[in-house]
């Protein structure tokens, strides 16, 4: 039997055990789950969004208390914009031109970040050529394009007193093979893209870039709906600390990064996926501002250009195509 002191010792642990267990119950039950987030990419999962990725695999995402579910693009050619204001996914990437043109069609949408500040658009020609800059392209021939592409080259002509009529346009479509056998001279494409598939076949390509002639045009641009920025701001700043943080370890692990691309796509090709890397971070990191930041000066740029060439046909409210709140917040904050 027990004696007194030994019976109210056992009930105070009964009593104590009972407190944890409770305790333990109603911290579990309180537990505030996280904030569910969808992003819509701008393409099929690759080394572009390596970043989406790091904050994801890091727990970047977790310690924001935020689930994020990264969405590849359904098919090339898909819209970007009705996913986000009309289908509840949170956020999405699409290129300054595309929420210009968006803005001007009333679609309620606003930048927050820009991933990819050097547009990856080149103009490339084979290295014995002869054409190694803007001012030897009359006279020679050029895949055709349309949209901002088309605003890109003759935005560039202009600037230097050149005529972009005197560059005969072929449709060739996408097949490398008539830049390759010479039938086209000049060949827009993407230091991300077929400026690797080029170099890959052992050739050496000369490249244009619309940035050295002062055409500058956002390409990966992170936005979400004024309907979210206005009522749920927290969660707009927690996604994008997150996200830029997973972009500067990108930056800083660019190997690492490559092969994050394999827990989303097990069939991407690891070193195909860590050249694109490679060739993305001085698009992503200038060496001017901070990763993401957005300059004024440049949103009026293509502004301006856009107007030029009719791809808006009236103009749009800059203060209401991006906003710099949170970009401010973060790094006045101490950054990332």
């Amino acid at each position: 039997m027990f004696n007194r002191s030994q019976r109210v010792y056992a009930v105070l642990i009964l009593i104590s055990m009972f407190v944890l267990l409770t305790l333990g119950c109603q911290s579990s039950d309180s537990a505030v789950p996280p904030d569910e987030v969808t992003v819509q990419l701008q393409w099929f999962h690759g080394a572009e969004f390596a970043g989406f990725y790091a904050a994801d695999q890091n727990g970047y995402y977790a310690e924001e208390g935020l689930k994020v579910d990264l969405l590849p693009r359904s098919k090339p050619g898909s819209d970007l914009i009705t996913p986000v204001v009309d289908e509840g996914i949170t956020f999405g990437l699409s290129s300054g031109a595309g929420l210009l043109s968006a803005r001007s069609e009333d679609r309620p949408v606003t930048a927050i970040a820009v991933i990819y500040r050097r547009n990856p658009l080149v103009f490339m020609t084979l290295a014995d050529s002869g054409i190694s800059r803007p001012q030897d392209f009359p006279g020679h021939t050029m895949r055709k394009q349309g949209g901002p592409g088309d605003a890109t080259f003759s935005s560039i002509m202009k600037r230097l007193d050149l005529e972009p009529d005197s560059v005969l346009k072929i449709d060739t479509g996408f097949d490398l093979a008539p830049f390759l056998s010479r039938e086209v001279d000049i060949w827009p494409g993407y230091l991300t893209d077929q400026v690797l598939d080029i170099r890959a076949r052992g050739l050496e390509v000369n490249l244009i870039m619309p940035d050295d002639y002062g055409v500058h045009l956002y390409a990966d641009t992170l936005f979400t709906s004024e309907q979210m920025i206005q009522e749920n701001p927290d969660l707009v700043l927690r996604f994008l600390r997150a996200t830029l943080r997973g972009w500067r370890w990108a930056v800083e692990n660019p190997e690492d990064a490559g092969r994050l691309v394999l827990k989303f796509d097990p069939a991407a090709d690891e070193a195909h996926q860590r050249a694109v890397m490679l060739a993305s971070l001085p698009l992503i990191h200038t060496g001017e501002d901070q990763v993401g930041w957005m300059r004024a000066d440049l949103w009026d740029g293509m502004h301006q250009i856009l107007l030029e060439h009719g791809i808006l046909d009236e103009v749009v409210d800059l203060d209401k195509v991006y906003t710099m709140e949170f970009l401010q917040k973060i790094y006045s904050d101490g950054g990332v």
